[in-house]
């Protein structure tokens, strides 16, 4: 039986390049202070929510804020070692631009976006299941494994994800991670879920808001989202790993991508000539 996890199949949708550099040659993920912050403000409120689960309140936000801090801050150690061993490999572009993330910035937008989160949604959700893990079979030969994030008592998917920018009107009922979700849902109720909401904490530069898309009746295309899986399984088993982003997308810029070299590279060597190298490389391993 093949077991693959939900950030494995997340990675391939957004880029198989990263996926073959992260998940085949176990190099490291390109390291981001903006992702410890996500990543921070994620702790939070699972957190949160686990306690809500328990007594119906929670945390209030002046401990949701001294929490977050504290995570962040620690993330913040672990960045440092990721940077360093990253840092040949990077380019000037993007070191510059990580040397432009102010960190008290970062501080003070997170403890915004808690403030707005807590006066705008919290008193909305009614936590059923929190970080519950999932697993169900894609195929006979192939394990899907992750876990959801948060669950609303009526039976809504809440995703929860930090921008800087305002999202524009999404459809998410095409949205792959969100398709994944319900038949993870479904795996432990039994059901699919009734609605289907990403939330956005809208970071912006001296105030924070709320941004939803919400759907009441999610479409679950099983058969579909099966497929897709087990294509991806197969993909990976057959060495299919091609950028398809535009030259010129933001995806794929020096500034961005922290895999920038390594695609510049792979494009060079070919993809035999790529994995005979760093199959047996060392340093950037994780």
């Amino acid at each position: 039986m093949r077991k693959v996890s939900f950030s494995q199949l997340m990675t391939y949708i957004r880029c198989p390049e990263h996926w073959l550099f992260q998940y085949n040659l176990g190099i490291r993920r390109n390291p981001k202070k903006i992702l410890k912050h996500g990543f921070a403000l994620h702790e939070v409120f699972a957190y949160h929510f686990t306690e809500k689960k328990k007594d119906g309140k929670g945390i209030k936000p002046g401990e949701a804020k001294e929490f977050f801090a504290d995570v962040f801050l620690s993330a913040l150690d672990d960045y440092k070692q990721e940077l360093e061993a990253m840092r040949p490999y990077l380019t000037k572009e993007y070191l510059a631009k990580e040397r432009q993330v102010d960190i008290n910035d970062l501080l003070d937008r997170g403890m915004r976006g808690i403030d707005a989160y807590f006066k705008r949604l919290n008193s909305l959700i009614i936590p059923d299941l929190v970080e519950e893990p999932f697993e169900f079979q894609a195929s006979k030969n192939v394990l899907v494994k992750g876990r959801l994030d948060l669950t609303h008592i009526n039976g809504t998917i809440h995703e929860l994800k930090t921008t800087r920018k305002s999202p524009n009107m999404q459809d998410i009922r095409s949205d792959p991670q969100l398709a994944i979700y319900q038949l993870g849902y479904h795996s432990i109720k039994g059901k699919y879920p009734v609605a289907l909401s990403k939330d956005y904490i809208v970071l912006g530069k001296s105030d924070a808001k709320i941004t939803r898309f919400k759907v009441a009746r999610p479409f679950a295309d099983k058969n579909t989202v099966l497929r897709n899986i087990n294509a991806i399984v197969k993909a990976t088993e057959s060495g299919i790993f091609y950028c398809m982003h535009p030259a010129e997308s933001w995806f794929c810029s020096k500034g961005w991508c922290g895999y920038y070299t390594l695609h510049q590279e792979l494009k060079k060597l070919g993809i035999e000539r790529f994995l005979a190298k760093y199959s047996r490389s060392g340093p950037r391993r994780s």
